[in-house]
């Protein structure tokens, strides 16, 4: 894509707290080639720290963004200030760096469509939106074995749902740490984001080293096609997430997801849930599945769609519509390392409803649910 000479190209960099982003942000300023960049950092807490990092490499062009975060309560400081820098300032490059806890879809809306109160001009664009995922925290965040540490300062939003959110929706992901974690793990853990994210770029980093064509100016942000191509969406659809342009390893992703045994499956089904039967099923994380994503259809609520989504421990299950003139169906899309498919399948099998339990007043009701 052709940038004209008035128009400011904007990289969006996501991922979870101590990933690497800061690092990378660094870089780019050190690294620029010849673009003037300008940073909007968001950090939570009281003191920015990475404000701080990054202003120690340029006096000029720093806006910290402190607490809140510009996925919810400061999105219209994030478009005021872009629009504020771009009035003030020289430069033909915005970088964006969010907060570990932040969810890149309502950054990337706010960016495009602007917000309740304001929106950019257009002489602005987004351009990239970049994930960076530290390679050795993938590793240990499913693995069921592990205690998580307390990352993110928000207990609503668990450190495998903000992981999984933001793997799934960006243009570029860095694979970083990468020499922290085993030759074979990384393999997995690669091969496992695959899956989950078929359509990005992926590079292999250690301390966010990458070229920094690999994410300015790369063109390649559309809404559209990135919340539509997540892994277990193709999935739910029927695509086979076999195509993997722009890899920079060559390797055939399905060939490698196959040889460290990630896999993925829908489990569809015209008979409801008995709530608590399928509610204590949520619970029981074995570690194995990575992702579960899609709908269900349970018997104390006949007719309210369950919009079910888990990232590793954390699941959440609530309504998220109405059935109407569709006819009530179960289809949940499950990623994961290892799965036994049939196990799985018995198993939610033996959640479902009996004839006479589907037409029972049912006094409680474990729905909706949080995260576990």
């Amino acid at each position: 894509m052709v940038t004209s000479p008035s128009e400011i190209p904007i990289t969006v960099i996501s991922g979870p707290l101590g990933a690497g982003k800061t690092t990378l942000v660094n870089r780019l300023l050190n690294n620029p080639g010849e673009r003037r960049i300008a940073v909007i950092v968001n950090d939570m807490g009281e003191v920015n720290v990475d404000a701080e990092l990054i202003a120690d490499e340029t006096e000029e062009g720093v806006v910290d963004l402190s607490n809140g975060c510009i996925c919810c309560r400061l999105q219209d400081d994030l478009v005021a200030q872009a629009t504020r820098l771009a009035e003030e300032r020289s430069f033909d490059y915005l970088v964006v760096e969010a907060s570990g806890i932040s969810e890149p879809v309502p950054i990337a809306r706010a960016l495009t469509e602007g917000t309740n109160e304001d929106s950019l001009p257009d002489r602005f664009r987004l351009d990239t939106t970049v994930s960076v995922v530290d390679a050795y925290g993938f590793w240990k965040a499913f693995d069921s074995g592990e205690s998580l540490p307390d990352a993110a300062p928000d207990p609503e939003r668990p450190l495998t749902e903000v992981l999984v959110d933001q793997i799934e929706f960006c243009d570029v992901l860095l694979l970083n740490k990468c020499d922290m974690v085993p030759d074979d793990a990384r393999e997995s853990i690669e091969a496992a984001i695959r899956k989950l994210q078929p359509r990005a770029t992926l590079h292999r980093t250690t301390y966010s080293d990458v070229d920094p064509s690999a994410v300015l100016d790369t063109g390649s942000f559309d809404f559209e096609a990135a919340r539509r191509q997540q892994g277990w969406k193709r999935a739910l659809s029927g695509e086979a997430a076999n195509e993997h342009p722009g890899h920079d390893h060559g390797d055939d992703a399905v060939s490698a997801a196959e040889a460290h045994g990630v896999e993925s499956f829908v489990y569809r089904r015209e008979r409801p849930f008995h709530p608590e039967r399928f509610d204590a099923w949520l619970d029981d994380w074995d570690g194995k599945i990575i992702r579960a994503k899609g709908f269900a259809w349970v018997a104390s609520r006949p007719e309210t769609v369950l919009g079910v989504s888990q990232a590793g421990p954390s699941v959440q299950a609530g309504p998220i519509g109405e059935w109407g003139d569709d006819d009530p169906a179960t289809r949940l899309v499950f990623i994961g390392s290892d799965l036994d498919e049939a196990a799985v399948t018995d198993e939610l099998d033996d959640c479902l409803a009996a004839s006479d339990e589907q037409t029972e007043a049912y006094a409680t009701d474990p729905f909706p649910r949080g995260s576990a």
